[in-house]
């Protein structure tokens, strides 16, 4: 017996422990996903879809053209750059350094939505809203129209290897073939409205639509089929991979205005939209891959609304380029991962070049809002930082220490500040940020007690080849004691009984169920709430409202209510004292207690009176009764009676006809009555539920 006393003994003390632990334990608030990077402030900062966080490749501008899109791209052999506009349909012609920018063709169209180049460095542009193909041979040579069938668009050319030039348009759905010699004809004709983006393979090409986001396949001949349909309405790009892989990036819709009105060149653009497709959807993009086999995988979803642009870099790479916050992306197509690469100052990245004949290869991106030319860059920036987003540690908090994971390479660093508040948005009631924290495994958060805190990471490097890669960090805190908060007492009176047995009528089965209300049986109940989640313990007190000290109904409760049977308290107005202590969650010292009084009740014990019954026989054969009833605490609330052998209570009433002080004059007009002897029995209720009879013959 003495083993089994002491094992529960020490089981007891076990789980006082361990309500101790969960209440005043360390909290660890740890990031190392890119959603939870990102959702904070960042600059010059890359996050991959694993959650590491590096610095970002450089973007540098490589021309401005002070116009609002820059639509397309194309290299001659020199390696000098032609960038189609809107909204001013104009080409202009830059050097391969970047250094020299010539207007090369001035359209009289809105916007040049395609370029290619030919033998000979020949240009061919395709237009929009009056859909043109022009023939540009050099700056000197007026253009040579090669297209005007009636089209509005000319979305995207291809130029084979026999120099035939492929025209896909809208807002008809036609494909069309340009031979060397300048004849024209359709090629390949749709039910759709665009025919927005090409792809050539090996005998023929693959067609992407806009209305139904459906995809093509044309073999020279003319003959064709679909071989995908997207969910999505718009299939903007397409690229293939070494294997034959097509990948196929799809928008929900049309990302923006393809041209803006200029009143001497004609309307606005406006976005292509399938038939009855009703208002717009949410953008979305994504990236599908399209096997050889016939077989189609979703690859990618891009967490930027809008795709503008794809060029596949490798069979392991595909840089992304969107809208509308200037980030580019390197995607693997063969799982799905990604990383941001570099960020454009303009918002959207509308066309990607990678250059071929100049001297140092580069990525070109065209960009729009504003119209400029960017050059993505291999060589990290020296310098970024990753700000958290605010952690709220729901109540003043004393901060351990911040640790953190990463790869820091010799030439590279990363340190981490920190700063606390308690607005949820940082403002100059803040501390200041700290000074820089270098030790990963765990530094102590030097900053004041605080309810909200923010980290900050800063990355640098001495060698632009090379980048720090943050993983994780972890961030202790503890909540300081706050007291609990009681914001209300209240008693109710006649409070049923739950499960207690109910009467039933005889031979009937037993059965439980709610017991109807006692008047004697009162609930005490509290709303309790504790910041810290503290498990709380209550003590209930009562006292007549003129006493002054308070007597004990009971202790130690864990539930926030009490039921209170009053009836051995002496009638008075009382009231009702809860208290409330977190000590069982807090150490010695550190507990808080609180209490509230409930407003005052009347308790009221005693019976009403019933005082002598007059009897008064009329001359009809009718009497006439009345009587005195008075409660010494309430007014009386009720009165019923019974004469002779009644087998049910009948209603009797005071003089005035309601019941409203605590003393009534009852006053009954009998119906006519046998001659004979009578009783009369008058049962009185005051509103505390008592009861008294009173008995009469006549």
């Amino acid at each position: 017996m003495r083993r089994l006393i002491s094992f529960w003994s020490l089981m007891a003390i076990s789980l006082i422990f361990v309500s101790l632990a969960s209440a005043v334990s360390t909290s660890l608030w740890e990031q190392q996903h890119r959603t939870e990077f990102e959702a904070g402030e960042i600059k010059n900062i890359s996050v991959t879809s694993k959650g590491d966080a590096s610095l970002s490749k450089k973007v540098e501008e490589f021309s401005e053209l002070k116009e609002a899109q820059v639509w397309a791209l194309a290299e001659d052999s020199e390696g000098n750059i032609y960038a189609g506009t809107g909204n001013e349909g104009k080409i202009y012609k830059i050097s391969a350094d970047g250094k020299t920018v010539t207007l090369y063709f001035d359209s009289p169209e809105v916007t040049i939505f395609s370029l290619v180049t030919g033998p000979d460095d020949v240009l061919y542009a395709g237009t929009g809203p009056d859909g043109l193909v022009y023939k540009i041979t050099d700056k000197e040579t007026p253009p040579k129209t090669l297209l005007k069938k009636g089209d509005k668009y000319v979305w995207a050319l291809h130029l084979d290897g026999e120099g035939n030039l492929y025209a896909a348009t809208g807002t008809e759905g036609k494909i069309y073939k340009i031979t060397p010699e300048g004849e024209s004809s359709v090629f390949f004709d749709t039910e759709e409205k665009n025919i927005s983006s090409l792809l050539a393979f090996d005998g023929g090409l693959y067609a992407g639509s806009s209305g139904n986001g459906i995809i093509y396949k044309i073999m020279n001949d003319g003959s064709s089929s679909v071989i995908y349909q997207a969910r999505e309405k718009e299939i903007r790009d397409l690229v293939m991979d070494s294997k034959g892989n097509v990948f196929a990036t799809a928008v929900t819709s049309v990302p923006m205005d393809r041209g803006a009105p200029r009143p001497s060149r004609g309307p606005a653009v406006p976005n292509p939209q399938a038939p009855g497709s009703g208002p717009p959807q949410e953008n979305r993009s994504v990236i599908y891959k399209l096997h050889p086999d016939g077989t189609t995988a979703h690859v990618w979803s891009s967490p930027e609304p809008l795709i503008f642009s794809t060029v596949l870099e490798s069979d392991e790479q595909i840089l992304v380029g969107t809208g509308s916050n200037g980030n580019l992306y390197r995607v693997n197509p063969t799982n799905g991962e990604f990383h941001s690469v570099g960020k454009c100052e303009a918002k959207d990245v509308v066309a990607i070049l990678k250059t071929k004949n100049s001297d140092d290869m580069k990525t070109i991106v065209g960009a729009g809002n504003p119209g400029k030319l960017y050059t993505l860059t291999e060589t990290y920036f020296e310098e970024g930082t990753l700000e958290s987003s605010v952690h709220n540690a729901q109540s003043l908090s004393r901060w351990g220490k911040i640790s953190w994971e990463a790869d820091v390479q010799e030439g590279t660093s990363l340190t981490f500040a920190t700063r606390t508040g308690n607005t949820r948005k940082p403002d100059d009631t803040w501390n200041k940020w700290s000074d820089e924290l270098t030790t990963a495994e765990g530094t102590q958060i030097p900053n004041a007690a605080a309810q909200y805190i923010q980290w900050r990471a800063k990355f640098t490097t001495t060698d632009t080849a090379k980048a720090p890669i943050l993983k994780k960090v972890t961030l202790a805190s503890a909540q300081t004691n706050v007291e609990p908060t009681l914001s209300s007492v209240t008693v109710r009176t006649g409070v049923s009984s739950a499960q207690r047995p109910v009467p039933q009528p005889p031979g009937a089965p037993s059965r439980s169920g709610s017991a109807p209300a006692s008047p004697k049986r009162w609930k005490v109940e509290w709303k309790v709430a504790d910041a810290n989640r503290d498990t709380l313990q209550f003590t209930v007190y009562y006292k007549a409202v003129d006493e002054e000290n308070w007597k004990l109904l009971k202790k130690e409760l864990n539930a926030p209510s009490y039921d209170w049977d009053i009836t051995s308290i002496a009638d008075g107005k009382y009231e009702v004292k809860v208290v409330a202590t977190d000590k069982l969650s807090n150490p010695v010292g550190w507990e808080k207690t609180v209490d509230k009084v409930s407003a005052p009740v009347s308790v009221d014990n005693t019976d009403p009176e019933v005082g002598e019954i007059n009897v008064e026989p009329q001359d009809d054969g009718t009497f006439k009764i009345t009587c005195k009833v008075s409660d010494a605490m309430n007014t009386v609330q009720r009165a019923v009676y019974k004469i002779d052998n009644d087998e049910q209570w009948r209603v009797i009433f005071p003089e005035d006809g309601i019941f409203d002080s605590k003393e009534e004059q009852l006053l009954l007009h009998t119906t006519k009555l046998p001659e004979g002897a009578h009783s009369i029995t008058i049962r009185v209720t005051d509103r505390a539920q008592n009861t008294a009879t009173g008995r009469q013959s006549f």
